[in-house]
């Protein structure tokens, strides 16, 4: 709220100009009143005189209200504006951790609707809140100055409504709370039953699942009425507080004005400062309600803010000078989540300019290691180099800088193919546009794509719907590797990019990669040993150890689980070739 602080401020004044001119109305309509019990030119004129001063009063007090609004809105949305930019900046920090524990309907939620609640907090609830302190002490001091005694009397209901006002507060609080936590659960539901509705619709469950979501949506209903009952109830109360108090001021104040301790004008004046008070007081259940639903919607949005990621970026300023050399040392690499050991012990060294693969069965800890590289996953100081120097010493950004990383599973945004190749394309703001092209394309065709993309009906501007949805695995897959090709990386990881594809068509785009994969250090996964015989270096996982380490020569003449696992592929592919 501090960059607003001048235009909160500078609202805040026009209010106390807005309330000032407000409440000298009454008081010119009480002068008015008692002028009438006069005769003569000097009555007539003051009359006019004070009715003149009411229209004038009127039109500035409706001007400078409006320009209150204007001010303290505009902060509210700048609030708002401020907090969604630094909640997105911020949410794109954390680890990969905090999105495999955090629904991201949930999230969404919290960067949509929570954030509307609180700029409702900013903006009408300040306004509100600056408007009513204003009117009440200010009011109050009228009234006292025109009947200390009356005064009391006015003031007879207003105990009871402080009381009614606290514990409406909570039971507001906790119905708001609970409606938005409701509001991001269905928002869960509704993403995933969107994302996966092919999934839906394969195994029939259209009707399960909209059970669930209607079960869902009428809990919402529910936690929602519950509010508006609560609302609904308040209302009247204040109301009637309100009234109760104009109805004992009319009593008392007749009475005085009948017995000639107070002027009729001076009872008119002190009715309209009592109506005065009646609209804050009636509206106190609204402010209430919408202070407390920005106060809930605010403590959900500061749990993400709050929020640390596990894997801590340092300060460009700390990060060594010079170019780094892509070259890789692995010392002692251990990886546990949960008391389960993901990686144990691995140490291994990939030299500048040289291949590494990486095999191993199915949850050996291939894609762990990957993630650890570029510190994905977080790895302790000391147990993983590149060009020399300390991974954990080094900014994010010029780390994953130097890697273009293909993982198996490709996500694709909603862009065309083009788009999305180029989105790996670091130093795109300072290509032209056809040379930023020339790359997509090229990339693409060393990808296997070019087949592919000439029977799109918009070539390489077709678009692929949502995560790809109009392309295949494969083809998802070859769209993700061609991006990494196009961002020119001095590292080029493949984490089983080609797994969608047959093994046939892995080994011949693995071969038409051969001349990119040796101007650069390179790791190539794959679960297919035949794919990577190639490779300078071959580290065989296995429950996340080291079992094997060596060339294909070497590893296949030590029969040990990589000549194993090579058998068996030979054996599955032979089989597959007899069936075709």
């Amino acid at each position: 709220m501090r960059p607003e602080a001048g235009r909160v401020a500078s609202g805040a004044l026009a209010l106390v100009a807005t309330n000032g001119f407000a409440l000298a109305i009454p008081w010119l309509l009480k002068n008015a009143i008692d002028a009438l019990r006069g005769s003569g030119a000097a009555a007539h004129a003051a009359v006019v005189r004070d009715a003149a001063l009411m229209v004038v009063f009127a039109i500035l007090q409706a001007a400078i209200r409006t320009s209150s609004r204007v001010l303290i809105f505009n902060a509210a949305r700048n609030i708002e504006y401020a907090m969604r930019r630094d909640l997105f900046r911020h949410l794109v920090r954390l680890d990969a951790a905090f999105f495999r524990r955090s629904a991201t309907g949930d999230v969404m939620s919290r960067l949509t609707n929570d954030l509307g609640a609180v700029r409702g907090l900013f903006g009408p609830g300040v306004l509100n809140v600056v408007n009513s302190t204003i009117i009440y002490i200010s009011t109050l001091v009228l009234l006292v100055g025109l009947s200390p005694s009356l005064t009391l009397y006015a003031l007879l209901p207003y105990p009871f409504l402080l009381v009614l006002a606290r514990l409406s507060g909570r039971v507001v609080f906790k119905s708001s709370r609970e409606i938005q936590e409701q509001l991001g659960l269905m928002s869960t539901s509704i993403q995933e039953d969107l994302a996966g509705v092919s999934v839906v619709k394969h195994y029939g469950l259209e009707e399960l699942r909209h059970r669930r979501f209607r079960a869902i949506n009428d809990a919402y209903v529910e936690r929602s009425l519950r509010l508006v009952r609560a609302r609904g109830v308040l209302g009247p109360l204040f109301a009637m507080l309100a009234g109760t108090g104009t109805l004992i001021v009319l009593w008392a104040g007749g009475r005085q004005v009948i017995a000639g301790r107070m002027t009729l004008g001076a009872l008119v004046a002190f009715n309209a400062y009592v109506v005065a008070l009646s609209w804050p007081t009636i509206a106190l259940g609204w402010i209430i309600s919408l202070w407390q639903r920005g106060v809930a919607g605010w403590a959900r949005v500061r749990e993400l803010l709050e929020t640390e990621p596990r894997v801590k970026d340092v300060a460009s300023e700390a990060e060594p000078s010079g170019e780094l050399a892509p070259s890789i040392e692995v010392r002692g690499l251990t990886i546990a989540i949960d008391e389960r050991r993901l990686l144990d012990d691995v140490s291994f060294s990939v030299p500048a300019g040289t291949t590494l693969a990486i095999v191993g069965p199915t949850g050996a800890g291939k894609t762990t290691l990957v993630d650890a590289l570029v510190r994905l996953q977080d790895v302790a100081p000391g147990a993983l180099a590149v060009g020399g120097h300390d991974v954990t010493t080094l900014p994010l950004a010029r780390l994953r800088g130097l890697f273009g990383y293909a993982p198996q599973d490709a996500f694709l945004f909603s862009a065309t193919v083009a788009d999305n190749i180029a989105f790996g394309v670091r130093d795109g703001a300072t290509l032209d546009e056809s040379a930023l092209r020339e790359r997509v394309v090229r990339a693409g065709e060393a990808a296997g794509l070019g087949p592919d993309v000439a029977i799109l009906p918009d070539g390489w501007d077709t678009l692929v719907g949502e995560r790809g949805i109009t392309l295949s695995g494969g083809q998802r897959q070859r769209v993700a590797l061609a991006r990494a090709l196009a961002a020119d990386p001095k590292i080029l990881m493949l984490d089983d990019t080609l797994s969608s594809v047959d093994a046939q068509t892995e080994r011949e785009i693995l071969t038409r990669l051969q001349p990119i994969l040796r101007e650069r250090t390179s790791i190539v996964v794959s679960h297919r040993v035949a794919a990577v015989k190639g490779a300078d270096q071959i580290l065989v996982l296995d429950a996340g150890r080291v079992v094997e380490r060596g060339t294909h020569a070497a590893l296949l003449a030590a029969g040990g689980l990589y000549a194993s696992l090579y058998r068996e592929q030979l054996a599955a592919e032979a089989v597959a070739e007899d069936a075709a």
